[in-house]
């Protein structure tokens, strides 16, 4: 009977239970206690999100860490988890689709001003307001894997000129796929919505800093669904004050929740989201998760297991 050591940071045990039932449906003898219980003491594999790291080396039987979401920076930030135990990831077609559909409504909302045209809504102002042409729009995805493709190819089947960059050359149908440095740079400079999907490792820290948001056009906008750790925050309100960046969408925070203090929460031309852009689903994760749990029960490496020399 497998025991599996179950921790979504502060959520409730109806989350376990729920995560608990759809795993039963493909593991019948399957058991989730909580990660911080005694019971957890003797699971081989942990299912969790932005867990306390020092309580899963506490567990000595670990074989595997499945992540609750397509991340693993949660897991990898300080190099404590030992090199025997597999860390796997989530890749899930209804997660990549859900981030698509908050990026394609973040980048149709600045393009058409649907904030201007609520604003009018409040002052009952009837008439009509300058919106961006679409054929004009370069878009520039960065981080073109397995959920930065299907955004960026369902940006380009609306219309939209999509250009996306990863580290290593990528082959997409009807995106121009860049890579590398010179990649970045040609991204950075030529594109008018610059949407930030990256995993979050060493190379990836601080990526968005001021240095390459003044390299951007004037007037952009900036879209960040990929770890709060990507943009350095104050570098962002400026260019954003100073109409470097015209808009900016934001999902995701170095510091989550968003403190009530944090100067984010005072910029008009930034919107906040509470980190809900593409939640994990255990309606259509939970198979992937039974078949990672079997193959480690099992002594076979799973699908979509880590490489943690690149950090996903």
């Amino acid at each position: 009977m497998p025991v599996v050591a179950f921790f979504k940071e502060e959520t409730s045990i109806e989350v376990q239970n729920i995560w608990e039932k759809r795993l039963k449906l493909f593991i019948p003898s399957i058991t989730l206690v909580p990660l911080l219980s005694n019971e957890a003491k003797k699971a081989e594999i942990a299912l969790i999100w932005k867990a306390p790291l020092r309580r899963l080396n506490e567990l000595q039987n670990l074989k595997g860490l499945i992540s609750l979401g397509q991340g693993v920076d949660h897991i990898l930030y300080d190099n404590s988890i030992p090199n025997n135990v597999h860390v796997i990831r989530i890749v899930d077609p209804y997660m990549a689709k859900s981030m698509s559909h908050w990026v394609i409504l973040s980048v149709l909302n600045y393009i058409r001003d649907t904030q201007g045209y609520h604003d009018q809504e409040k002052s009952m102002i009837y008439k009509p307001r300058d919106e961006i042409n679409f054929l004009s729009v370069k878009i520039g995805v960065y981080g073109i894997g397995a959920i930065g493709r299907v955004v960026a190819q369902d940006l380009n089947s609306l219309g939209f000129d999509v250009n996306g960059w990863s580290r290593t050359k990528k082959n997409i149908n009807g995106i121009k796929c860049l890579e590398g440095e010179k990649g970045f740079d040609l991204l950075i400079k030529n594109s008018n919505i610059h949407v930030c999907l990256l995993p979050l490792t060493s190379s990836t820290i601080n990526i968005f800093n001021s240095s390459i948001f003044k390299s951007m056009k004037i007037g952009v906008c900036f879209i960040n669904a990929g770890r709060g750790e990507h943009v350095v925050e104050e570098d962002l309100i400026e260019n954003c004050q100073s109409g470097q960046i015209s808009h900016a969408v934001l999902d995701v925070y170095r510091n989550e929740p968003l403190p009530a203090n944090d100067p984010l929460w005072k910029q008009d031309n930034i919107t906040l989201w509470p980190h809900v852009a593409a939640e994990t689903n255990p309606n259509t994760a939970a198979e992937q998760i039974a078949n990672a749990i079997t193959c480690l029960n099992n002594n076979i490496i799973p699908p979509n297991t880590v490489d943690r020399d690149l950090g996903y």
